[in-house]
């Protein structure tokens, strides 16, 4: 098992930029544009339905969203999860890790 973290909203574990569903939401953009990544672009890609973009630390996360932000967005139920899974891939269009959503198990949320 690794250990995976990233932002999501406490309720829906959907993340900032699309719904746990996988439909684009653009909340980074509008309603968290306090966020400093706010203007950062992640097209809809076909190939990641089903997958959530995560990060191998908290310092990791911090390279994403300043501790000030993940602050702000505590206010709107938006907090750090901890998640464990074999089930994972780098994804290289982005850069970033991602997992899946399925086979994840959210193991802690850190409010």
């Amino acid at each position: 098992m690794k250990t995976f973290f990233r932002v999501c909203n406490l309720k829906t574990e959907q993340g900032l930029w699309y719904n746990f569903d996988g439909s684009f939401s653009g909340l980074i953009h509008d309603k968290f544009s306090f966020c400093k990544n706010h203007t950062l672009a992640m097209d809809f890609d076909p190939e990641l339905v089903g997958w959530l973009s995560a990060v191998e630390s908290i310092e990791d996360l911090y390279a994403w969203f300043s501790k000030e932000d993940i602050d702000k967005l505590a206010e709107y139920g938006w907090f750090i999860a901890e998640y464990e899974t074999e089930h994972f891939k780098f994804y290289e269009r982005f850069s970033h890790y991602v997992i899946c959503q399925e086979r994840s198990k959210l193991k802690k949320i850190y409010e």
